[in-house]
């Protein structure tokens, strides 16, 4: 990923805050992720600080997608019998994990390396409370995976999801996306909070919620997303039309998860693991398990075997029409982040 532009501070007074409408690309102001290491998701995508996958133009950042075999490091070739080393190609590495840093393909019937570049950026700055505003466009394209996110500072309640994750819009690229019987591609966008004391105790299925379009329309406009956060309610938005509302439980995160054993989040308030401060991420994702089985406009190309970005990679004559130019960018306006 690549970072961006021109900063706003407001006053640097307690409660200052940080606004950025990429009049140019102010990197400091942003961590770059650097790893093909999945996401945790399984996802086909290096994240790369290449132009060609961040880049300011009139004003707006792109995060953009491109095809690995297209960038001047790689070969069709090379996706099949070649290397990835990220330290070699960037000289840095932000996520080890997964083999992250380096992976390699054998040829045969092995693991192609990852097929595709894209970016995120993770803001340095950090808050808690306050009001997040993003207007952005979301990418249209099959198997696209776009996402306005916060993650937290510190960790202090401990690792994912110990310390809570803020999703405040999340949407997928495909005209059809039929999911749970509904469908929920570029037409819907999510938002979603993560919370449990561990990976496969995760109650976000308490607090998740969508808005749709219907009738062939679509979310591929630009549109502001907005978060609310108070120690009482995070709430999301969408051209300031809600889509998630939680109100802090009153008796608290740990008792309306329903969880046994200790608490996790004695030592934070009601409305822990969420009064802590949390960085804001923007990033481009491409397949992984966010694609669930389902009905999609073309068939969904990889399924449960041990090489799934080589079943995506050599299935794109089904899908890369659906990729046109800057389409497949998320386009972000400004972001800003209001303490309260």
């Amino acid at each position: 990923m690549d970072p961006l532009h021109c900063l706003f501070l407001l006053p640097l007074v307690a409660g200052a805050g940080f606004r950025d409408d990429f009049t140019e690309f102010n990197k400091g102001n942003y961590k770059i992720d650097v790893t093909a290491w999945g996401g945790g998701n399984h996802e086909f995508q290096v994240y790369t600080p290449e132009s060609s996958n961040l880049f300011v133009r009139n004003g707006n950042l792109y995060i953009k997608p491109t095809f690995t075999r297209d960038s001047s490091h790689f070969t069709d070739g090379n996706l099949y019998y070649g290397t990835m080393d990220l330290y070699s190609l960037w000289h840095q590495c932000t996520q080890s994990d997964n083999g992250g840093c380096h992976k390699q393909s054998y040829g045969g019937q092995s693991e192609i390396l990852p097929p595709v570049m894209s970016g995120k950026i993770t803001t340095n700055y950090a808050m808690t409370y306050g009001r997040v505003n993003v207007r952005a466009k979301i990418p249209k394209g099959d198997w696209l995976w776009p996402a306005i996110w916060m993650l937290p500072r510190d960790w202090s309640y401990g690792g994912w999801p110990r310390s809570g994750e803020i999703d405040i819009m999340e949407s997928r690229g495909n005209t059809k996306a039929i999911l749970g019987g509904k469908n929920s591609g570029v037409n819907y966008v999510a938002s979603t909070l993560h919370w449990g004391p561990a990976y496969n105790h995760n109650a976000y299925y308490k607090t998740h919620a969508s808005k749709r379009k219907y009738g062939g329309e679509d979310w591929h406009g630009w549109h502001t997303y907005s978060l609310d956060w108070t120690a009482d309610h995070i709430v999301t938005y969408v051209d300031n039309v809600e889509i998630m509302r939680i109100n802090t439980p009153s008796q608290s995160f740990w008792g309306w998860g329903g969880f046994s054993g200790n608490n996790i989040w004695a030592s934070g308030g009601r409305n822990a693991p969420f009064d802590k401060p949390f960085h804001l991420i923007l990033n481009v994702a491409v397949g992984g398990d966010y694609f669930g089985d389902g009905d999609y406009d073309v068939p969904k190309p990889w399924g449960h075997s041990s090489h799934p970005m080589r079943d995506f990679w050599e299935s794109r004559h089904m899908w890369q029409h659906t990729w046109q130019g800057d389409d497949v960018a998320m386009i972000i306006d400004y972001i800003e982040m209001i303490p309260h």
